[in-house]
Formats: C-alpha cells, sequence, structure tokens
C-alpha cells in the first residue's frame, strides 16, 4: 500500500533546511499545496508539486512567468527542484498575496459592479501584457484571481500556461486539452489547439466576470445543471438569451461579445475588450 506523499512535512523540512520560517498552510489545489513562509521579515508563499513525469510544464510556469512584468501578475521569486527522501517535488517561491481569492469573496462579500469593473479592466491589461509575450494562461478562474492587501487584483497560477512560439505539450489525440472544464472556451473542450489565443483568455475572463454578475454560470438555464452549461459551450452553443439581456441590464453587454463560441466573433485586439470593458 502506497504512503500517501505529505507536503505539509516535506515544507516543514524544506523551511528548516534553507532557513525559512515555516507559517502553516495556505491551500491545497489539483497539483499542488501552498504555504505561508517568511524569510527574514518578508512573507511569501511557497508552493509544492510532486515531479510524476517530466517538469518541463512547471519549467514552462516559471519561464513564463520569469518573462512577464506587470503588476498584475504574481512575483515570482525562485523555483527549484527538491528531493524529499527519494521523491522529487517542484517548489516555488512567489508573492504571497493577503487579499485571498476572487473565489473566497464570492461567498461571503461578493464585488459591486463598480468594482467588478475595476477588476475586469485590470486582468484584460493582463491578458494584453500575456498576448505581447505570446502566453495565454488558459486557466483564468475566481480560485486564481487573488487580491494584494490593498485590493489590487492578480492573477496567478501558470501551471497550464500555452506558449505560442513552443511546441505544445498537449497530446493531439486527446478530447479535451487542459484546463477546468467550468471556465474553459469551446477550442479547450474540444482540443481544437490551432484556436488557442489570447481569445481563449478572454471568453474565460468573461465567463468569470459574467459569473459574478449573474451569481451563476453564463451558459447555466433554469432547469439545467453546470455540466449541461459545459456541454453547451463545448457545443459553440451561444449564451442564453435571458442571461445575455441581464448582462446589457446591469452594464456588461460588452460580455456578450467576449462569449462568442467561435474566437473570431470575440473582440480581435486586447485594447478592444479593455476599451468595451471601459463603456458604461
Amino acid at each position: 500500500m502506497t504512503t500517501a506523499l505529505d507536503l505539509g512535512a516535506a515544507a516543514v523540512e524544506l523551511c528548516q533546511k534553507r532557513g525559512f520560517e515555516f507559517c502553516g498552510d495556505l491551500g491545497k489545489g489539483a497539483f499542488k499545496s501552498a504555504y505561508l513562509a517568511k524569510k527574514g521579515t518578508t512573507p511569501f508563499a511557497l508552493k509544492l508539486a510532486a515531479v510524476t513525469s517530466s517538469p518541463e510544464r512547471m519549467i514552462r510556469e516559471a519561464e513564463a512567468l520569469q518573462d512577464c512584468s506587470h503588476p498584475s501578475i504574481a512575483t515570482l521569486f525562485e523555483t527549484f527542484l527538491y528531493a524529499y527522501g527519494t521523491v522529487p517535488l517542484w517548489v516555488v517561491c512567489e508573492e504571497f498575496l493577503a487579499g485571498g481569492t476572487l473565489e473566497a469573496k464570492l461567498k461571503c462579500d461578493p464585488p459591486t459592479a463598480t468594482a467588478l469593473r475595476r477588476i475586469a479592466i485590470a486582468l484584460a491589461e493582463v491578458l494584453a501584457h500575456l498576448n505581447d509575450k505570446k502566453l495565454v494562461h488558459r486557466d483564468i478562474k475566481p480560485a486564481n484571481i487573488m487580491f494584494r492587501a490593498d485590493g489590487a487584483p492578480v492573477l496567478t497560477d501558470f501551471g497550464i500556461v500555452r506558449m505560442l512560439d513552443e511546441p505544445t505539450l498537449t497530446q493531439t489525440f486527446l478530447n479535451m486539452g487542459p484546463g477546468t472544464p467550468a471556465y474553459a472556451a469551446p477550442e479547450q473542450l474540444t482540443n481544437d489547439k490551432t484556436l488557442i489565443d489570447w481569445r481563449t483568455d478572454q471568453f474565460g475572463l468573461a465567463i468569470v466576470l459574467a459569473e459574478c454578475l449573474l451569481g451563476h454560470h453564463p451558459f447555466v438555464e433554469s432547469g439545467k445543471t453546470i455540466h449541461d452549461a459545459i456541454m453547451s459551450v463545448a457545443g459553440r452553443q451561444e449564451m442564453p438569451v435571458a442571461n445575455a439581456r441581464r448582462l446589457v441590464n446591469v452594464g456588461f453587454g460588452c460580455l456578450n461579445k467576449a462569449l462568442m463560441p467561435w474566437p473570431i466573433a470575440r473582440y480581435r485586439r486586447p485594447s478592444e475588450f479593455i476599451e468595451s470593458l471601459k463603456q458604461f
């Protein structure tokens, strides 16, 4: 019987060896666990993941973050491989974001429409920056949108970033590409790799924003489930008319274009998307 890997114990051991102060858990994702640590008086997020195959995706994440310089992208301090006994771990040390996630805020203190517009514009400007770097995040969702202590939004977790000028790591035969299905664009859900570009992230961000405004996934209809919504997106169906009208009524009709099934029908340039978000 295989013993489950204790990443918490690994984090404590690593901190002892590197002279860091271990301060506790921050949360767990599908592949990584995050902990709060300090180097001197400076807090940082310590993220650990087991290396079960090639670390190429993890290396790409580090390279992508090192190539980025934007106030709404988390600052990367260092990455390295660490041997915990016989288990290789990938370690990421990055900026600690004290304001928590958008996912948590939606449960207790959802942003107002005015605050959401500021968040939307900041994150759309991130997409412009990533587009300039030929990067596609591919996993924009409430859990990956965090806030600094002053409330500034930050996009995190570049674990499945696509580098458009590098060979793809996703196998062509797969029915679905990487991503979180509820926040994925049609071209991700169908693994149509030739259509992946910044407009894929535009769709993902628009789903997040629409969900904040509607209180549910924008492709969910009355009497239907989130699974039905995902199938609708994968089938390249347009958003239900009632949801599209509600977005217009709350001043975010621009999201209807960002949520069109085919990339060619969405905003062509990041600047156009940003300008549309500024219009009431």
